[in-house]
C-alpha cells in the first residue's frame, strides 16, 4: 500500500460570462423588490394613468369640436400632469431603490460583490438595472396599456396611438434616467435603507416644491430646471405637444440627460472606492 501525494492542480471552475453575472445581480434584486409595497404603488399607478386616459377619450367621441370633443396627441398627456402620476413614481423610486446598495453596505455583502471577477461597473449596471425595471413599470407601462385599451376599442386611431407610445417611452426614459441616478447614489451613501429612500423622496419632492416656489416669486422660470420631476414634466408636454410648460422641453432633457450621468458616475467613484476582498 502506497500514499500519494495530495493533487493540488486541479484547474479552477469554469466562470460564467459578465454579461450572465450581472443579469443574475439584476434578477436577484428585481425578485427582492417584488414586495408588497411596490406592487400596491404600481397598482395605484396604473389606475392614476389608464382609469382617466380611457374615461376622457370616452367622453371626448360625444362632445363637439371646440369643446374638447377631438381627441389629439395632448389628450395622452392628461394622465401625467394630473399630479397622482408623478408623486407615486416618487414614492415607487423610493421604494425600489432604498435599499438596492445600502443594504448591501449594512451587511458587507459590497465588498463580496466586488471582489474579483465581479467589477463595480457589473454590479452597478445590474442594481441600477433593477431599479430602473420597476420605473419603467410605473412610467411607461400604464399609458402603453391605457394607449392599447383605446386603440383595440376603436377611439383613436392607429397613427394617433402609435405617436402616444412613442411619447410615453420618452417620458420614461428621461424618468428612469434621472431617478435611477439619484436612487443608486444616494442607496450607496449609506448603510440605512430608511435613510436613503427618504433622501430619494426628499430631493425628488423638495425640489420640486422649492423651484416652484422660487419661480413663482421671482418670476423666472429657469429655476424649474433644478428640479428632475419638472423637467421630466417639460418633456412630457414636448413629446404630447401639449401647451403649457413653462421650461424648454429640449433644455429639460439636456438637464436630465446630465443630472442622470453626473449620478451613475459619482455611485461608480463610491463603488470604486470600496474595499473589495484580496485576491
Amino acid at each position: 500500500m502506497s500514499i500519494h501525494q495530495p493533487n493540488y492542480d486541479l484547474p479552477p471552475p469554469p466562470l460564467e460570462p459578465r454579461a450572465r453575472r450581472t443579469y443574475a445581480i439584476f434578477e436577484h434584486q428585481v425578485l427582492e423588490q417584488a414586495g408588497g409595497l411596490n406592487l400596491v404603488l404600481l397598482a395605484l399607478i396604473f389606475l392614476v394613468v389608464i382609469v382617466p386616459l380611457v374615461f376622457t377619450i370616452y367622453l371626448e367621441r360625444f362632445l363637439p369640436p371646440g369643446i374638447g370633443g377631438s381627441t389629439s396627441l395632448a389628450t395622452f398627456y392628461g394622465p401625467i400632469n394630473g399630479g397622482a402620476w408623478y408623486f407615486l413614481l416618487i414614492l415607487l423610486a423610493s421604494s425600489a431603490g432604498a435599499a438596492v446598495i445600502a443594504r448591501d453596505v449594512a451587511t458587507k455583502a459590497m465588498t463580496m460583490y466586488l471582489a474579483r471577477p465581479i467589477r463595480p461597473v457589473d454590479y452597478l449596471a445590474g442594481k441600477s438595472g433593477a431599479v430602473a425595471f420597476w420605473i419603467f413599470l410605473g412610467g411607461v407601462l400604464p399609458g402603453w396599456i391605457g394607449t392599447v385599451i383605446v386603440l383595440a376599442i376603436g377611439y383613436v386611431s392607429l397613427p394617433l396611438a402609435l405617436e402616444a407610445v412613442g411619447g410615453y417611452l420618452v417620458v420614461g426614459i428621461c424618468s428612469i434616467a434621472a431617478f435611477t441616478g439619484l436612487a443608486v447614489l444616494l442607496s450607496s451613501l449609506t448603510a440605512r435603507s430608511t435613510l436613503a429612500g427618504a433622501g430619494i423622496f426628499g430631493a425628488l419632492l423638495g425640489s420640486f416644491v422649492v423651484t416652484g416656489v422660487l419661480a413663482g416669486l421671482s418670476g423666472a422660470p429657469g429655476f424649474l430646471y433644478a428640479s428632475p420631476i419638472q423637467d421630466v414634466l417639460a418633456v412630457a408636454a414636448g413629446a404630447f405637444d401639449a401647451p403649457g410648460s413653462p421650461i424648454a422641453p429640449w433644455s429639460a432633457a439636456a438637464v436630465l440627460a446630465g443630472f442622470a450621468v453626473a449620478a451613475f458616475g459619482l455611485a461608480f467613484l463610491r463603488l470604486h472606492r470600496t474595499q473589495v476582498v484580496a485576491e
